[in-house]
């Protein structure tokens, strides 16, 4: 009982420090306004619309309306919005960080599950805790990329105990994600096809999670989403290397199988800016554990997909080390290393090799936030250091006036800003109007997308010289316009 007591002490205190390092990353970003109305802003304010039994338009970075179904199919943003009730703004950062310490949780569990010894699975929560993708995905805003990757390891769990139903459960809500899951689903349950091959039960199911993942992803592309469009179209393909569509890139990867290695690997755009960007993810993976990938095929077949979907993209920024796109690469690394890890004997030199495996893997996060060939805002991911905790200006003035601005207003706000303003009925990115009762910019703001920073304060400018709104504060570090 003592020893039993003593491990859920130690998972609890483990699981406990990276929570807080986590929430040093995710939550004072957000007080730091390194978060943006794309994305947090658009899906806090579809928390808003879903916990109020409404919709979303899109409307916050669309000029018409649209259902916001019909950019991301996720139906993740519908479960959440009753908490959403309860956290606000801050509800999307805290499930993204509670899913990924129930990861932790998930992977050490089928670990026992699978007879790896009581330490090991608990150096392999540590590994995944420490794995560079996890920082990249919580230092940027949100994305459900983050809820279906760790629900992996329970999927897992569940499907070795023979519990279909649980495993369903998991099953389903990875699907529910985003569109895009499922097609990696269909990777991960024929993968696993190869694994089980030998048992009819799981062979049965795991044929039936294949075919229906894929259906579902199809239905999604070609039905559903876009008979939520305005356009009438799907508007996430954007694979144009491999083809025009889909079906287009699969028949020239099996037509063209040299070309579409050759873009795995080399830059496809033609801008030299982006020659190594695949190179330096493709290192990442192997000194976090990928290498070992090689003696656990089944597990490296999990990858292939996102690795193309990943490698294939038009916009270089997806083939990199940044944001959320190495989260699905966490779970399955981390499973399949320790599983290869408990086959050499004797106990001791498994668990050196465990305990070093940890070692490359903070080695891999700290040169994330240190150095990388592919530029990001470091700050994002430095807690160590003090510009993570300012933004360069009086961010304390900004919050002050914030409250200001009556909750049930509508508001059209710089995008920093927009993710503190997003938990209402309206609020639009700047420079969308409309129907806006307040504007709030910031002339010493850095980040101004969609427009320059140029752009920006000329149309604040503007909107002061029109006379159709009262300046309630106009300072070097926010201004903000009440409608007369």
């Amino acid at each position: 009982m003592l020893k039993v007591i003593s491990q859920k002490y130690k998972l609890g205190l483990l699981m406990g420090v990276f929570a807080l390092v986590y929430g040093l990353i995710a939550f004072v970003n957000h007080y730091c306004f390194r978060t943006f109305g794309l994305d947090l802003g658009v899906y806090t304010n579809a928390l808003y619309d879903y916990a109020h039994g409404q919709w979303n338009d899109a409307t916050l970075f669309k000029e018409l309306p649209r259902n916001l179904l019909s950019d991301h199919l996720d139906f993740t943003l519908i479960l959440l919005g009753p908490v959403s009730r309860i956290l606000g703004q801050y509800t999307l950062q805290f499930a993204q960080i509670c899913f990924v310490l129930m990861g932790g949780l998930g992977v050490y569990k089928f670990l026992i599950e699978k007879e790896v010894k009581t330490p090991i699975a608990f150096i392999a929560i540590l590994h995944l805790f420490l794995f560079f993708g996890i920082y990249s995905a919580l230092s940027f805003d949100y994305h459900s990329n983050v809820l279906a990757a760790m629900s992996l390891p329970w999927f897992l769990l569940f499907l070795q105990r023979k519990d279909f139903l649980k495993a369903s459960a998991f099953f389903f809500l990875m699907l529910m994600c985003k569109e895009s899951i499922a097609l990696w689903l269909a990777s991960v349950c024929f993968a696993l096809l190869v694994e089980y091959r030998e048992d009819k039960k799981r062979v049965l199911y795991l044929s039936l999670a294949t075919l229906f993942s894929l259906v579902y992803f199809f239905l999604a592309i070609k039905i559903i989403m876009p008979a939520l469009s305005p356009d009438k179209a799907y508007g996430h393909f954007k694979y144009h290397v491999l083809g025009s569509d889909y079906f287009d890139a699969l028949k020239n990867i099996v037509v063209h199988p040299f070309d579409f290695l050759k873009h795995l690997f080399l830059n496809h755009t033609g801008n030299p800016r982006y020659d190594c960007v695949k190179t330096e993810f493709y290192l990442f993976i192997a000194f976090s554990g990928a290498v070992f990938l090689v003696f656990k095929p089944t597990y490296l077949l999990m990858l292939l997909l996102p690795i193309v979907s990943k490698m294939c993209y038009d916009d270089p920024a997806i083939w990199s080390i940044d944001c959320h796109y190495s989260i699905e690469f966490a779970t399955v690394i981390t499973l399949g290393l320790f599983l290869v890890l408990n086959k050499i004997k004797p106990f001791e030199m498994q668990k050196k090799l465990a305990l070093l495996a940890c070692v490359f893997s903070l080695a891999v996060s700290v040169r994330l936030m240190d150095h990388t060939i592919y530029k990001h805002d470091y700050n994002r991911l430095r807690i160590y250091q003090k510009g993570h905790y300012s933004r360069g200006h009086n961010i304390q003035i900004i919050h002050q006036y914030l409250k200001q601005i009556p909750t049930n207003a509508v508001v059209s706000a710089q995008s920093p800003i927009l993710p503190h303003l997003a938990y209402r009925d309206q609020a639009y990115q700047y420079p969308i109007v409309k129907n806006a009762e307040y504007i709030v910019l910031s002339r010493v703001e850095p980040e101004t997308y969609p427009i320059d920073k140029q752009t920006l304060i000329q149309g604040l400018n503007d909107s002061i010289a029109s006379g159709r709104w009262t300046v309630i504060v106009d300072q070097l570090e926010i201004s903000i316009l009440k409608k007369k």
